[in-house]
């Protein structure tokens, strides 16, 4: 093997990409590198070891420099491959809409723990997520639920579109229905008011001044519209909070994904209004609080 067809072989790139993403303070340089290779190949991660002295084309590595170049400036690597697993489900994604964390897949997992042990005999269950994003929240819940009908919203059209786009793929479109609009103003004239089983929502809740400290992958490239929520990120929270109540029925939920810090803010304006009982805070896997849920009154 020539000099020249040593620098073009999987072990030669993997090396090269390690170095320059560790170079630009990239966390988990290996795995990225490797993620992005075997993307590019379209083969799974070992299938790079099983050949490493395997020269690539042109058009390979050219694709693989162009992806690299991408992650060097803290392309989030969800955007660059284009999915990320969310639930054990494949969600299309991109700068269009926030990236679904795990620990959103803990309101999701109360969500469907409330619903399951309330033993609603009802059929035609109702569940609203405000806020859908990539519609992650609304069509794990479809998928994991029998007889519901799923009003999913978002004040962006283009977060909408790209939901759309994982309810087809999930073949959940007939049970998620995708509304425009701000908050509860998505449902005028379209849900009856005191009829809605269960409203989820991660909404937006990062402080202002928070927002440059959050990982540059977070801070320059996700919609800053789905991240920040005022000087205290309570702005949506306190909206929801406030609103809920008149969609709910009685004994009807509310779960809301949360601020480590805002538990206490939130439970508080609950108490406050009177129409919420059992008010509970659930707590994520460093036992940060991070789930607030309450039923109507």
């Amino acid at each position: 093997m020539t000099k020249t067809q040593e620098t073009r072989t999987i072990r030669h790139l993997l090396g090269w990409a390690i170095i320059t993403l560790k170079n630009s303070n990239i966390e988990f340089p290996n795995s990225n590198a490797e993620t992005l290779l075997s993307h590019t190949l379209s083969c799974d991660r070992i299938e790079l070891y099983r050949d490493p002295e395997k020269i690539l084309g042109t058009v390979d590595i050219r694709k693989y420099n162009r992806l690299i170049a991408q992650r060097v400036k803290h392309v989030p690597l969800q955007y660059i491959l284009g999915h990320t697993e969310f639930m054990s489900l494949d969600f299309v994604v991109d700068e269009r809409v926030l990236i679904p964390r795990h620990e959103t897949e803990l309101l999701v997992e109360t969500a469907l723990e409330k619903i399951k042990n309330e033993a609603f005999s009802k059929k035609n269950f109702t569940l609203v997520d405000i806020g859908t994003g990539s519609g992650a929240i609304a069509i794990s819940l479809a998928r994991n639920l029998q007889d519901i009908q799923v009003y999913a919203s978002d004040i962006s059209r283009d977060a909408l579109d790209v939901a759309e786009m994982n309810a087809g793929n999930l073949m959940v479109e007939q049970k998620v229905n995708l509304l425009l609009g701000d908050l509860f103003d998505a449902f005028d004239g379209k849900l009856e008011k005191g009829s809605i089983d269960c409203i989820v929502s991660n909404p937006p809740y990062v402080k202002e001044a928070e927002l440059f400290c959050l990982q540059p992958e977070i801070r320059d490239h996700e919609p800053r519209t789905a991240l920040v929520a005022g000087e205290e990120g309570l702005f949506y929270l306190n909206r929801l909070v406030d609103g809920a109540p008149e969609w709910l029925r009685p004994d009807g939920f509310l779960l809301l994904e949360i601020g480590e810090t805002q538990a206490e803010s939130v439970t508080k304006r609950m108490e406050k209004g009177g129409h919420y009982i059992n008010i509970q805070i659930v707590q994520d896997m460093q036992k940060k609080d991070r789930i607030v849920s309450a039923k109507r009154r």
